[in-house]
């Protein structure tokens, strides 16, 4: 008996250790929050200003050195942001972890070994994406 309460309490204590263990969003926070948002920011550490958009269906817009793509967000289990671009043909896929830098600002670290980190300057909510003329700053 002592040895079942024993494993029992090491097993959910590893569980809620493995749920949120470095201040990464969950699968369904980040549904929540990037499924319908605009986000504008910068690339650190080479300074490049770029605009994510996101509509609710998960389509993109993406601005970065002055070049457009267009593109689809999926999340993994993990809580991972997954993009994918029409430049690649969908074939190739980022994934990215968020975290809260503030109430409304979020800093995205790699899921799978990309160089750097995109940390957002101004987000708001966004029901479509505009095109590829928008302005970025």
């Amino acid at each position: 008996m002592r040895t079942t309460l024993l494993t029992g309490l090491i097993v959910l204590a590893a569980t809620a250790a493995a749920a949120q263990p470095s201040g990464h969003m969950s699968a369904p926070e980040v549904r929540r929050i990037f499924f319908g948002i605009d986000m504008q920011g910068v690339h650190q550490p080479s300074g490049d200003v770029w605009r994510e958009c996101i509509d609710p269906d998960g389509k993109t817009a993406y601005w970065l050195r002055g070049a457009f793509d267009e593109g689809r967000l999926t999340v993994r289990r993990d809580g991972s942001l997954c993009f994918s671009y029409a430049s690649s043909g969908f074939r190739d896929e980022a994934c990215w972890k968020a975290r809260r830098v503030d109430a409304t600002n979020y800093k995205f670290e790699s899921a799978d070994g990309e160089e750097g980190v995109f940390v957002t300057t101004r987000t708001r909510p966004a029901q479509s994406c505009p095109g590829r003329d928008a302005v970025v700053s």
